[in-house]
């Protein structure tokens, strides 16, 4: 059985999918895209329920990429019931997509989610009569805590392949035009009814799919001229205007409405979205945010990387001197040392506060400021959201480029995303500078990386000087994370690192080994030796690591341990080098995983253009940090 999770952006769908889900959850892509969903498989009655996570949607008719996949799985994939999840707290706009779900006639049930804080607001919702209303099953939820989440999935299985029956109507002027179109077409998607209001609102993917009895080829149109004639505005607006009507009403019937409790979360927004105060906030939660990480990571990385030291002694103590058995084993006992002494200390505060912020709901916000400053850079607003998930990874932080209006957009703003340092990189931070130089010093490689962003923005705004339009973004209410979710969020990012980056640091940290066994190192070094100790002032032995740095940004440090044959890296180099090295490392060439991102949403050549825009930035920086290093560190 499928069981499709739908709603609009904020609702608390993803937060029920996570309740149902618990830790066997599975992200993956639509087949033929990079748009992600989340899936998983659980056990109700006997049976084996499918359940998936589509991305949130203002509508059936997409205005971006990942609304016309979400679009398309709805239409062509077989599922036994809907479960519409709706933010209880602003129910007359929740509406609007519910009822256009009702007209796919398919099995359907209503969630309201966030009940309490709907009530809170005043909100009281008569969900007996909203479902009399609706002809569907309608249940009450509190997500985040993880009530009437059972009740839902037993209404759920109990509709399951139920069809919807739909008897909302619209006015009767709209609903004349929707009969005549309903008597020009000889085949229909989903239910005649449900295609006709498509065609009425000039739905592409309908109009494409629906042919027209031959004596009436052009008569759809003329009766979508007819419409908007009426209404002096064009048909796909009359029938969102008549929807959002019939949203309303349906709403004003089903609520009662009584003095809302005290709401502290305007006061607050007054200060954290204060046009002048907010951006100091936001400078003030980023400072306290990196530092908390470094105060939690760095004891760790010491206690840790001490037990694998000890451990590596023994071994060598064991083992004949100079065996490739040893060196075998060194390596993966150095790269074990590397993950878990180094990375894990780092990344797991890390993506726990990332997750924290998101889930209290304070990114969004910092979107909404930081939309001022991005057109100020020639960017459209939404070009915010994937440079705060390339802080996460760069990866999908370019494939949602999908989702910018123009190609212009989505050129400047996957090539700034580039430079975002991501959580790979975020290690080499922390687990290099942070460690051994401090954690101001860590922060402001982050702060030179906003103000090369800033200047390169500003760069291509001058090379490309169209408009961008303006951004619409929705601000959820504040939520207490609880504790299950937010483990189970960190777990979700956590595990990617550790399936997939572990293995790969440890057979890095032995392919290393095995070439200082053999000598090849030597030869590498030196034939990067003109940029690392040159240019750079390196020691010749990190070239080896720049190149590991390319498949993942961590094995730099990872490596660089074990290429200076210690771990202790202070002892081998200086404080002036060990910030150039953090420098290069943070801006140079974007791993394999992010030029191949770019490649498919780019091509080749902007591709190209971006990584070795990349490499002269951290030449050029590394040349500054070199020089002024020496001065002052």
């Amino acid at each position: 059985m499928n069981y499709l999770l739908i709603g609009q952006p904020n609702c608390g769908k993803s937060t029920i999918f996570n309740q149902i889900a618990g830790y066997k959850a599975l992200e993956s892509n639509f087949p033929g895209t990079t748009v992600i969903f989340t899936e998983s498989k659980f056990r109700f009655k006997d049976d084996i329920i499918q359940i998936i996570d589509l991305p949130g949607t203002y509508s059936i008719i997409p205005h971006d990429y990942a609304e016309r996949v979400t679009r398309d799985y709805i239409l062509e994939k077989k599922l036994d019931v809907i479960i519409n999840v709706a933010d209880a707290s602003a129910l007359s706009r929740s509406l609007e997509l519910t009822i256009e779900l009702i007209e796919l006639e398919k099995p359907m049930i209503l969630v309201l989610n966030m009940i309490d804080t709907a009530e809170n607001k005043g909100i009281f919702i008569d969900e007996h009569k909203l479902s009399e209303i609706l002809g569907i099953p309608v249940v009450k939820t509190i997500g985040n805590k993880g009530l009437g989440i059972k009740n839902a999935i037993d209404v759920a299985y109990n509709n399951a392949g139920n069809k919807t029956s739909n008897n909302l109507r619209f006015r009767k002027d709209i609903e004349d035009k929707i009969s005549k179109i309903e008597q020009c077409i000889s085949n229909w998607i989903i239910s005649k009814r449900f295609t006709s209001i498509k065609m009425l609102e000039n739905d592409d993917y309908i109009n494409e799919k629906v042919e027209c009895i031959d004596k009436n080829r052009y008569r759809v149109s003329e009766i979508r001229e007819e419409l908007a004639k009426n209404h002096g505005m064009d048909a796909p607006i009359v029938i969102s205007y008549e929807r959002h009507g019939l949203a309303m009403d349906i709403f004003e019937k089903s609520v009662s409405f009584s003095k809302p409790k005290r709401d502290f979360t305007e006061k607050i927004d007054d200060i954290l979205m204060h046009p002048l105060w907010g951006y100091f906030i936001i400078l003030i939660v980023i400072f306290l945010f990196f530092n908390i990480v470094f105060k939690l990571g760095q004891p760790m990385e010491g206690l840790l990387t001490s037990i694998f030291n000890n451990l590596d002694e023994t071994i060598k103590g064991i083992l004949p001197a100079n065996s490739f058995i040893g060196a075998l084993i060194t390596g993966v006992i150095s790269g074990l040392s590397a993950g878990v002494g180094i990375a894990m200390p780092y990344i797991v505060p890390f993506i726990i506060g990332l997750s924290l912020l998101e889930d209290i709901g304070y990114l969004p916000r910092i979107a909404f400021l930081m939309d001022v400053f991005m057109h100020k850079l020639g960017l459209h607003g939404k070009s915010i959201i994937p440079l705060i998930t390339g802080y996460g990874c760069n990866v999908p932080a370019i494939l949602s480029t999908r989702n910018m209006n123009n190609a212009s957009d989505k050129y400047k703003t996957a090539f700034l995303a580039t430079f975002i340092p991501c959580s790979a990189r975020t290690i080499v931070i922390m687990g290099l500078v942070g460690f051994y130089l401090g954690g101001n010093l860590a922060l402001m490689i982050y702060v030179i990386n906003i103000i090369v962003i800033a200047i390169l923005g500003r760069i291509l705004t001058v090379m490309d000087k169209s408009m961008s339009p303006g951004l619409v973004i929705e601000i959820p209410m504040y939520h207490l994370p609880t504790l299950k979710g937010l483990s189970q969020k960190t777990w979700f990012r956590l595990k990617d690192f550790i399936y997939v980056a572990f293995p790969i640091i440890i057979v890095s940290s032995v392919f290393l080994s095995v070439i200082n066994y053999f000598n090849f190192g030597i030869y590498i070094n030196r034939i990067l030796s003109p940029l690392t100790s040159f240019m750079l002032g390196l020691p010749e032995k990190v070239g080896v690591t720049l190149i590991f740095g390319v498949f993942r940004k961590e094995l730099t440090l990872v490596m660089l341990n074990q290429a200076l044959g210690t771990n202790n890296v202070i002892e081998v180099m200086t404080k002036s080098q060990i910030f150039v090295f953090a420098i290069f490392t943070v801006f140079y060439v974007p791993c394999v995983s992010t030029m191949a991102a770019l490649k498919m949403e780019l091509g080749w050549k902007k591709m190209t253009i971006i990584t070795v825009t990349t490499l002269l930035v951290a030449v050029i920086l590394s040349l500054i940090a070199r020089i002024t290093g020496q001065m002052f560190l």
